[in-house]
């Protein structure tokens, strides 16, 4: 295989819908999926409670959290309880360092990052597990700003916001449908969602006021390798921004302007 399209593939967020339809059962996958456990709301765990909550046999999930604590990605802070370990951020620094939509992204979200004064993130999001999630951000403005529900390793839905719908409104129609039939239980029509990836495609981006987050705006444009392949999205949110056409105008185009160059630097990135 040429090692552009390898390139290419390796960033390409439509692949990650082919990959979500043919997840396996096999031991190695269940041994992962133990690390789905631990979250902020439940940070530690011990082999019984984790045996009870997967339905799986203390000696199996023994042998999980042995080898997941062997690589370090779990760790022992006292006898029988577990929470996530260094390894995780071992591998979150290979990330930082070697993705190349993150390493293409820097420069013009440092660019971008000097154009806004008021309290706000700069960040790129990806498909991720059915959802959209943030794999990059950069704080600006001063003072203190919420977690949001993008923030940078959070899942968020895919369908609610303009992150996920930014990089939908890019894909083909059919995966976009297929995703929307895999993850919507009813709450949202896909007509209705045909209408929005419509607009989002004639305007170029995608906004939200106050949703999902009180105070944020958040405007998205998709960002694209040179080959057509969608690599995620790039987002702006701001707090305590007037609603005004004028302002709303310039963060779009500031957004437009960085993707359009940002789809030339992922392949140069990507190459060897």
């Amino acid at each position: 295989m040429h090692p552009d399209r390898v390139a290419s593939e390796a960033i390409d967020v439509t692949k990650g819908v082919v990959a979500s339809d043919t997840r396996r059962s096999s031991s190695s996958d269940k041994m992962l999926s133990v690390l789905d456990l631990f979250s902020p709301e439940r940070a530690e765990w011990t082999v019984e409670e984790a045996s009870a909550f997967l339905g799986q046999s203390e000696s199996t999930v023994y042998r999980y959290f042995r080898s997941l604590a062997d690589f370090g990605l779990i760790l022992s802070i006292r006898p029988g309880r577990y929470l996530l370990g260094p390894g995780i951020v071992h591998y979150d620094r290979q990330l930082r360092t070697s993705d190349p939509l993150v390493l293409a992204a820097e420069p013009a979200i440092e660019e971008i990052a000097r154009d806004f004064l008021v309290p706000g993130m700069v960040f790129i999001s990806r498909i991720f597990r059915d959802h959209v999630m943030s794999i990059h951000e950069h704080r600006l403005g001063v003072g203190s700003l919420p977690e949001g529900t993008f923030a940078r390793g959070r899942l968020a839905p895919l369908f609610s916001g303009p992150p996920g719908m930014a990089i939908l409104a890019s894909l083909e129609a059919r995966a976009a449908r297929a995703l929307h039939r895999k993850i919507e239980t009813g709450d949202t029509d896909w007509l209705a969602i045909k209408r929005q990836m419509r607009a989002i495609r004639a305007s170029g981006y995608a906004i939200s006021f106050d949703k999902p987050d009180p105070g944020m705006v958040y405007i998205s444009v998709p960002l694209k390798h040179d080959d057509g392949g969608v690599a995620g999205s790039l987002s702006v949110g701001l707090r305590g921004v007037d609603h005004e056409a004028h302002q709303i105008d310039r963060m779009r185009s500031i957004l437009i302007e960085n993707a359009d160059r940002l789809g030339q630097r992922i392949r140069r990135v990507a190459e060897p």
